[in-house]
């Protein structure tokens, strides 16, 4: 009888192949669990929201505003430490009340504000990485005052929870 010759060459490329699906199939899977699905969550409550261009001009901003739509009592309750306590316009006739008015005036139109200020945005994805991990309101508060106090600007005058 005759041996049949294997062509090993073809052997190799083919686990090479398995291995690298394997390899992929293993990222995604950390990246999901990474995530604490949180932006699958976030998409479902804000999937008919139609954000304004600069709420999408990365996914940084984008996931904010969609924490602010998603969460309002969250970032109602943070105040903000970039200096806008001041910001007086036909929005805010009195200044900004909270990190939520950052992202929406009081009516829930949004305001281009936080997606040009990195405090705004840490302060969003922070409050809500620790509400996401079960931390209370006052725990939150707790932090970002701790964290942002006496660093940036004056906090907006946002009532104790």
């Amino acid at each position: 009888m005759k041996k049949r010759k294997v062509n090993k060459k073809k052997g190799v490329r083919v686990r090479g192949y398995v291995i690298a699906f394997f390899l992929v199939i293993g990222l995604v899977a950390i990246y999901s669990i990474s995530s604490g699905g949180s932006s699958s969550e976030l998409d479902k409550k804000v999937k008919n929201v139609n954000f304004p261009d600069y709420a999408t001009q990365n996914p940084v901003i984008l996931k904010a505003y969609k924490i602010a739509v998603a969460e309002p009592a969250l970032l109602q309750a943070i105040p903000c430490y970039c200096g806008c306590k001041d910001v007086r316009n036909y929005q805010f006739p009195e200044g900004h009340k909270s990190l939520y008015n950052c992202y929406l005036d009081d009516s829930g139109r949004f305001t281009s504000h936080a997606a040009y200020c990195d405090i705004c945005l840490n302060e969003a994805t922070e409050s809500y990485s620790m509400f996401k991990k079960g931390y209370s309101l006052q725990e939150i508060r707790k932090s970002i005052d701790s964290e942002y106090a006496g660093r940036y600007g004056e906090p907006t005058p946002t009532p104790p929870v």
